[in-house]
């Protein structure tokens, strides 16, 4: 059994249990294939495949922007409080600001893992571009 503040955590789309993963923050759930991440959790593993994401002074915290939904909200697996429908890399997930989580359906999570990586990427040319046009511009 996974216990999380003495309640056993489950998906809250399937409601089977999850299984706590082998970072000390992710849960997911074997059905669905669904993921509970702690936003700590997630702004590490964005820092690695995007470290000029990090701003000065460090980050603990990830900005999300709400969304309408006319779905019934999830509750959040770890303290059944409704979590709050919020887009993240322009990705609909489900947040819980109480609890620091965020919900991601079956691909959402590696959806925003590759959309980092894909923006980290196109910085990194658009950087190169304009250092090569500065230097064969003398």
């Amino acid at each position: 059994m996974t216990a999380y503040r003495d309640r056993v955590v489950r998906c809250p789309r399937c409601v089977c249990e999850l299984a706590r993963g082998e970072q000390r923050e992710i849960w997911e759930c074997p059905s669905c294939r669904g993921m509970l991440v702690g936003v700590g959790e997630l702004v590490d593993e964005l820092l690695k495949v995007a470290p000029d994401l990090m701003p000065a002074g460090g980050a603990r915290t990830l900005a999300t922007l709400g969304r309408r939904s006319t779905q019934r909200l999830l509750d959040c697996p770890t303290c059944a409080a409704p979590m709050e429908p919020v887009f993240l890399a322009a990705i609909d997930v489900d947040r819980c600001f109480h609890d620091d989580q965020i919900w991601f359906d079956a691909t959402e999570h590696d959806r925003v893992i590759e959309r980092a990586t894909s923006q980290k990427v196109e910085r990194d040319r658009n950087w190169l571009s304009r250092l090569l046009h500065d230097l064969f511009a003398r």
